[in-house]
């Protein structure tokens, strides 16, 4: 602003030293414009409008100098009259009243008569001046035409207006701003020298370079630095006005109105008696606005007479009343007989007690504490101890809000009058008061009320401290009888108020939330946050509907953060004046709620894992489907089961069992997400579900990952273990529903489990297809009688060096009436599940001893005179079948009925029965082998393959597994395992055949290592028994190779 003021001065001082150059003074003009839009740039008024317009208009008195240069200037005219430039110059009164006009309107509130009043009475008295000594004289200069004459009158005219709208912009009351004197001084600066200008027009010649040109560069400076002052942005607000009249201010209007009086006594002393009906008519105008201001006195006397009978009565209602809403009542009907009804207020009670203060609406007389942030604000507002009329921009927001839509408020404090020692504070500044009263209105009436609402709010502070002592006085008279009513409850009962803030805590809140004092606290900052929401939900439905007796179940934070469940009964005792407020009666249920958990737990999860169980899983799986549908992601189904789990708790016990599916469990916890399910669905099978996939190979993905995490051993008590899975898939994308889904993954395991384990497969349809098969071929065998169903194959077993037949092994065939013939890896499986294995076991051996014996009885090189012996007969009997009670008397019978020598039989059994080391296998092999009968390990190296079987079970025969066979031509690590376990055998004194021979080259490497039998197509293919029978009764019994 400085640099603008510099300049302004350095243009003028510039245009007196060359007076001719009148474009300097065309800069002058420009340099005020330029100034106003700066201004109205950086400072942002709140209201643009009246600041551009006054820009417009000095813009325009610019263009009207400019257009006089170039007359002057250029086209050499000599003070042209009228131009071009008049249009500009009275332009510019038109647009300098609409500015002003616009300040006007923004700096008042409403409509305040009094200062137009009073700007009329101004103006007229001014007016008459300008009449009688430029208007009237510029309309009879001789030698003008009419025009002229009209825009010569024109001017003071415009004087006259732009004169108005200053005295009206000047009249309110209150301060008056730095923007504000600069935008009076050049509107000043502007009226002097058109006067001026005038006057020397009609009495003179007027040339440049003069002194009247110093009041227009004092107009263009003052109004730019006006606009570029800081404080222009309160010439578009509300101004705060003072109620008084001010002496200075009726010493104007006094003048003002002895104007026309002044001018006819000076004519009469002059003996010139001109204008009289003009100063007549001034004189008259001036006489009615005058008797007009006295009238608006008067009535503003008789509003003041009936505010003090009003506020008679709001003493007397304010002295019987007993509470605050008692007192919220009387004021409401006080503010309602001082302000107009058709005026929207609203009224404001904030009351401290002790550190909280209370709002309290006057218009319900509704009350709630006030947050930290309102109670600072209410105390800035009262700092001064005097009334503060302030907008609703200044309000904090919640009072706004509690206010309404009114623009303006007057804060009252609430402070009593024998108590001034309590309005400051050591330091010598104000004391907080005890509350406020805040009323909100048109702020011309809460001017006007200043007075009145400072009255009531004084007695309205002594009703509350009446109130409150004459409860302090009912309190402490109630409160023993009401201590010894709840002092020895368990229970914790608490009183609300209407904000949910705790008004009263019963001596057990102490021992139940740890809390000793919850006077004041909002209840759910004591919810646990998880709560928090539906608690606040809870006690606004408590208010609304008839709460008695209602029950409701909290989490509630302690002192000491832990947690604790109470169970809540509510009663709404707000009526009651003795509690006005939620009564709560919370009860420590957290004991009880915890065991039952527990045992919802123990319904829902398995006891060992501490997995979902199966129950939990499936619901997990409704509820995961029902989502997926809705936001199209696709849901998958693990069935997880451990290999030969069964070994393991056979071999190292039920105890390192369980241990293991804990260990298994714990791992696949941690393979699955927070929103995913890991379930224990069985002994040793598992389910994950897995949730929010985007396509099903992601749950294949997944798979792989859980395959990955068996191939680290399982640290157990007795040492690691290692076992590996199988898993089976289903996803949404071939499954409707739960059912179908976990069926699918069940189909799924069992492929994969049929694949050969230790890897995952999905589910396809074919699968369905498969197990309806399978449940088929299981009707099937089970209505199939075993005598009449089934049929014995037998398959030489040669010596390897010469291709005599040493032996046959007995395997069982199922020829089917539709599916032809079903190999035992179809049906034994299914046999063995269902137990039909043990008759159907009985049955092969039975047939095959009695084959061996009918051979026997044949003639043939194996006479007892022969160098030769009857072959013998080798059954397989699978590992139920062993471990059946009856095992063992089925073996006695079979021996008595086929009457076979017990060294012509061998028993073959796989390496799973030896797994299981307990006494009753032990017996029954020795009670066998004690018969004469041959025991066999069959498969041996397909499973967990211990050499030392060898030495603590009485086994005569090992048979090596086709898989090791078939690689011992091209792999030198197999050839050597092969070979030493033959070269242990023999020195065992257990025989050694080789399963599965299908070359020559098989042979000769068997041979060569020492393996005295085998078997295999090399040989010969499962024989029936009469091609059996030939086949031993032919002449040389060596079969070579096939």
């Amino acid at each position: 602003m400085t640099g603008f003021g510099v300049l302004v001065v350095l243009l003028t001082a510039l245009y007196y030293a060359f007076s001719a150059q009148r474009l300097i003074f065309l800069g002058i003009g420009l340099t005020g414009v330029i100034g106003m839009l700066v201004g109205v740039f950086v400072n942002r008024p709140s209201h643009r409008l009246p600041w551009l317009v006054l820009a417009a208009a000095n813009l325009s008195f610019t263009a009207g100098e400019a257009t006089q240069i170039v007359f002057i200037q250029f086209l050499h005219e000599e003070n042209p009259f009228p131009s071009a430039a008049d249009v500009f110059y009275l332009a510019t009164y038109g647009l300098y009243a609409v500015g002003l006009l616009g300040f006007v309107r923004w700096r008042s509130a409403g409509r305040d008569r009094a200062s137009f009043i009073d700007a009329l009475i101004l103006t007229a008295g001014l007016a008459l001046l300008s009449w009688i000594y430029l208007i009237v004289p510029s309309a009879h200069v001789a030698g003008l035409t009419w025009l002229q004459k009209a825009i010569s009158v024109a001017y003071p005219l415009g004087d006259i207006l732009v004169l108005a709208m200053l005295l009206r912009l000047l009249a309110p009351r209150g301060g008056k701003s730095p923007a504000l004197v600069l935008l009076a001084l050049g509107t000043v600066g502007l009226l002097t020298s058109d006067v001026l200008y005038a006057l020397i027009l009609l009495h003179g010649t007027w040339h440049t370079g003069t002194a009247v040109e110093l009041g227009w560069a004092v107009f263009y400076g003052a109004w730019g630095a006006a606009a570029i002052h800081p404080s222009m942005v309160t010439l578009t607000q509300p101004v705060r006005w003072r109620a008084d009249t001010a002496r200075g201010r009726l010493g104007l209007l006094t003048l003002a109105s002895l104007i026309a009086p002044a001018m006819l006594l000076l004519q009469d002393a002059r003996g010139v008696t001109t204008n009289v009906g003009v100063i007549g008519a001034f004189s008259a105008i001036l006489f009615a606005l005058v008797l007009y201001r006295l009238a608006g006195v008067a009535a503003t006397h008789r509003q003041g007479v009936g505010r003090e009978r009003v506020l008679r009565i709001a003493v007397a209602s304010l002295g019987s009343a007993t509470d605050i809403r008692d007192t919220a009542a009387a004021v409401r009907t006080v503010l309602a007989s001082l302000l107009p009804d058709d005026r929207s207020h609203s009224a404001l009670l904030a009351i401290r007690e002790g550190a909280v203060l209370w709002l309290i609406r006057v218009d319900d007389g509704a009350r709630r504490a006030a947050s930290p942030e309102t109670a600072q604000a209410v105390q800035e507002l009262t700092r001064s101890g005097e009334a503060r009329l302030v907008s609703r921009a200044e309000l904090q927001h919640d009072l706004a809000a509690e206010l309404g839509g009114a623009p303006s408020a007057m804060v009252c404090p609430l402070a009593l009058p024998d108590r001034p020692e309590d309005q400051t504070e050591p330091d010598g500044s104000a004391a907080p008061s005890t509350g406020a009263l805040i009323v909100a209105a048109d702020e011309q009436h809460l001017i006007v009320l200043q007075e009145a609402l400072v009255t009531l709010t004084a007695q309205t502070a002594l009703a509350i401290e009446r109130i409150a002592l004459s409860e302090e006085v009912d309190r402490r008279k109630s409160e023993a009888y009401f201590r010894t009513l709840v002092q020895n409850a368990s229970d914790v009962i608490l009183i609300l108020d209407d904000d949910d803030r705790i008004r009263y805590a019963s001596p057990s809140a102490d021992q139940v939330l740890g809390h000793p004092s919850l006077e004041g606290v909002r209840l759910t900052d004591l919810i646990a946050p998880q709560d928090s929401g539906s608690v606040v939900h809870t006690l606004a439905q408590m208010r609304i509907r008839d709460c008695q007796g209602r029950r409701d179940h909290w989490r509630m934070t302690r002192v000491d953060h832990a947690v604790i469940e109470v169970e809540v009964r509510c009663s709404d005792l707000r009526a009651e004046a003795t509690v006005g407020g939620l009564v709560l009666t919370l009860r420590d249920v957290t004991e009880q709620r915890s065991l039952e958990r527990e045992l919802t737990r123990q319904a829902f999860h398995d006891s060992l894992t501490g997995l979902a169980n199966r129950v939990l899983f499936q619901d997990r799986v409704s509820h995961a489907l029902t989502q997926s549908q809705r936001e199209g992601t696709v849901v998958g189904v693990l069935f997880v089961d451990i290999d030969d789990f069964k070994v393991v708790n056979d071999i190292q016990g039920h105890s390192v069992g369980d241990e293991l599916l804990v260990a298994v469990a714990l791992r696949l916890s941690s393979t699955v997400r927070a929103s995913d399910t890991a379930a224990r669905i069985g002994g040793d099978e598992f389910a994950l579900l897995v949730q929010d996939s985007v396509t099903p190979g992601d749950v294949e993905t997944f798979a792989d990952h859980v395959i990955s995490v068996f191939a680290e051993p399982f640290r157990l008590s007795v040492g690691p273990v290692s076992v590996y899975a199988s898993v089976g898939i289903a996803t949404t994308e071939d499954s409707i529903d739960s059912v179908e889904l976990l069926t699918h993954a069940d189909l799924a395991l069992y492929a994969a489990k049929t694949a050969g384990k230790r890897q995952w497969r999905g589910y396809h349809p074919v699968l369905q297809s498969g197990m309806a098969e399978r449940h088929q071929l299981q009707e099937s065998l089970d209505s199939s009688p075993v005598e009449t169903s089934f049929l014995v194959l037998y398959q030489p077993i040669v010596v390897l060096a010469t291709g005599e037949i040493a032996g046959f092994e007995a395997l069982v065939r199922w020829p089917h009436s539709s599916r032809g013939m079903v190999l035992p890896e179809q049906f034994i499986t299914l046999a063995e599940e269902s137990g039909q294995i043990v008759p159907l076991g009985a049955w092969v051996l039975g047939q095959a001893a009695a084959e061996a014996v009918r051979w026997r009885q044949r003639p043939g090189p194996w006479r007892p005179d022969a160098q030769s012996s009857a072959p013998y007969v080798s059954v397989n009997v699978s590992p139920r079948q062993f471990r059946d009670d009856g095992f063992l008397d089925t073996v006695h019978h079979t021996l008595e009925l086929s009457g076979i020598e017990p060294s012509s039989l061998i028993l073959e059994l796989t390496e799973t029965v030896l797994m299981r080391h307990d006494d009753r296998i032990r017996t029954v092999m020795r009670d066998l082998t004690d018969l004469g009968i041959r025991i066999a390990i069959d498969d041996f190296g397909t499973g967990y393959s211990s050499l030392s079987y060898l030495r603590e079970f009485p086994i005569s025969v090992l048979k090596i597994d086709k898989s090791f066979i078939d690689k011992l031509g091209r792999s030198p690590q197999q050839y050597a395992l092969v070979e030493g376990i033959a070269h242990l055998a023999d020195t065992l004194g257990v025989k050694v055949i080789a399963e599965g021979v299908e070359n020559t080259t098989q042979r000769e490497l068997l041979i060569s290592m020492g393996c005295p039998l085998g078997q295999g197509f090399l040989f010969f293919r499962p024989l029936p028994s009469d091609q059996a029978e030939a086949l031993i009764l032919a002449p040389d019994r060596r079969l070579g190779v096939r």
